[in-house]
């Protein structure tokens, strides 16, 4: 392990947090003049255009994340077309006076989407008769065919795989944050990436698909495969990861992820070229430290792959369909400071944060990251601050970690949440939250916590996306528990690092720390706003 990778991961996040008086380093404005096109395109590649209207089955949101999953949809055209509708693309326009913009499936920080997409797959019925590398366009909902894979290449690639696997890449362009964020934009897009995970994740499990995260490619390796390896400069891609997406009856045993392998790929002929985002850029060096600093270079050792837990089974019969739940999700701007929770809808939320089935299954390892809450209006359960620990082996950690003062009383058998101290804690919430009073006024509010430098020391500076990934995927399933409970929430990624290490009594000499935050509520929705079909008509 590199001991000067992992110093500077654990610099950049000690540089980039931020307190009352002293926030992260960004430009204190928006440079409107050089804010980034939220949409990349390939001009000059291939166009093949998906599905917007996808039909097919569309099964229980509920059935889906308690990992009962359908029979697995065919993987051709139509079920590619269902996967990046339901995962990536477009959700609505939003319209206020002149000012128009979009919104996506994936949530983003700001909606400035630094993730990009793409799919390396076989011959597909009805998308191409040949091996292929295809970049994502949310904005038309089609591929752009970048190059096409020698099928002798894509033999040695896939037999490593389940049967019937296609691969979806994801890569980061780390300026659209640094447009907006500075400094701290490198933590968002890790958080962009855990909600984009865990978004693919529960749209093949609606196709009847499982997802896992293919750890054991490099990212130079996974450049070359993406046809992002050329890149350079402000708006280069990062490769990020590479997800299996397959039939899920198919057996793949955890060893064998271990020994997946991406072929030496011979010199191929990249069609279309990159579309300018901006016309003028910020530099932030620090960015580039991160970046380079938190590389996966070489195949993780075995103690990364953790066993699955036992599936979760919560026996929630809500009528959400999966579809309809991640179409319509949106993040509230405010709540409204009144409407509470019941304790059974809590209680399930709480369940749907543990390991064991969509969105978490696509992460190997175990869980890093675990919960504090604020708890402010669910009914049949006191105010006051509570911990949910995702991972029993953590418990000891967290109790030493934590303020000596707390009970730690169990809430309900089987389920490791744990009262810590009753109080009003809207004010406390609001506060650690850079004084944002969504987080007071909503039913409850969440700060995720992982020892950061305890986990880096494991498995190496390149587990530092990781813990935000997690965190993002951990967001990701609030975003649709608060849907499907007629709630909303929203990520908060302006939080005091420190005031909230205060605020739960964290020892300062513990490597705990908070990595996002993140509030549940009733929203106050801005009647202002026009909502608008994502793909009828198609915008300009």
């Amino acid at each position: 392990m590199s001991t000067d990778a992992l110093a500077t991961a654990l610099a950049y996040h000690q540089r980039t947090r931020h307190a009352p008086n002293a926030y992260a380093r960004s430009l204190a404005y928006l440079d409107w003049e050089s804010q980034p096109d939220p949409f990349r395109r390939y001009l000059g590649a291939e166009l093949v255009l998906l599905d917007r209207t996808p039909g097919g089955p569309d099964p229980r949101y509920d059935a889906v994340c308690d990992g009962t999953l359908p029979s697995p949809a065919g993987l051709d055209w139509e079920g590619i077309s269902r996967l990046f509708f339901d995962a990536l693309a477009l959700s609505a326009w939003k319209q206020a006076g002149d000012a128009r913009w979009s919104l996506r499936v994936n949530p983003s920080s700001g909606n400035l989407h630094p993730t990009e997409a793409y799919l390396v797959a076989g011959p597909v019925a009805d998308l191409g008769d040949t091996p292929a590398v295809y970049h994502y366009n949310p904005l038309l909902h089609a591929l752009e065919r970048r190059a096409t894979l020698p099928d002798a290449t894509w033999r040695r690639l896939a037999a490593d795989l389940p049967e019937g696997a296609v691969l979806v890449g994801l890569t980061s362009i780390v300026w659209r944050e640094a447009w907006k964020y500075g400094e701290r934009a490198f933590r968002y897009c890790q958080h962009d990436l855990g909600h984009a995970i865990a978004a693919v994740s529960l749209a093949a499990g609606g196709l009847g698909w499982t997802v896992r995260l293919l750890e054991s490619v490099p990212d130079d390796v996974l450049a070359e495969l993406l046809g992002t390896a050329g890149q350079a400069g402000f708006e280069a891609e990062v490769p990020e990861c590479l997800l299996v997406v397959y039939p899920a009856p198919n057996s793949f045993p955890l060893p064998q992820w271990r020994h997946v392998r991406v072929p030496s790929l011979p010199p191929l002929a990249w069609a279309g070229a990159a579309t300018p985002l901006s016309s003028e850029h910020h530099e932030w060096p620090i960015l580039d430290l991160v970046e380079a600093g938190t590389r996966k270079l070489a195949v993780p050792g075995p103690s990364l792959w953790a066993p699955a837990p036992p599936r979760r089974v919560s026996l929630a019969d809500r009528p959400s369909t999966l579809r309809s739940l991640v179409r319509q999700r949106r993040s509230a701007v405010e709540m409204d400071g009144r409407t509470p929770m019941g304790r059974h809808a809590f209680l399930r939320t709480i369940t749907r944060l543990l390991p064991g089935a969509p969105p978490f299954d696509p992460l190997p390892w175990a869980p890093a990251v675990h919960l504090a809450l604020f708890v402010h209006r669910v009914e049949g359960m006191a105010p006051g601050i509570y911990a949910l620990v995702r991972d029993s082996a953590a418990l000891p950690a967290l109790k030493a970690a934590l303020a000596p003062r707390y009970r730690w009383e169990e809430v309900e058998p089987g389920v490791p949440l744990y009262l810590l101290d009753a109080a009003d804690v809207r004010g406390l919430a609001g506060h650690v939250s850079c004084g944002q009073a969504i987080a007071g006024d909503g039913a409850f509010a969440v700060a995720m916590l992982a020892d950061l430098p305890g986990a880096l020391a494991e498995h190496g500076a390149w587990f530092y996306r990781r813990v935000h990934w997690e965190a993002g995927a951990i967001g990701h399933a609030l975003y649709l528990e608060a849907e499907s409970d007629g709630l909303r929430g929203t990520g908060i990624g302006c939080f005091y690092d420190d005031a909230t290490r205060v605020a739960l009594g964290i020892a300062p000499a513990s490597g705990w720390t908070t990595m996002y935050h993140f509030t549940v509520g009733g929203p106050v929705d801005d009647e202002r706003l026009q909502t608008l079909d994502p793909y009828d008509p198609r915008p300009a």
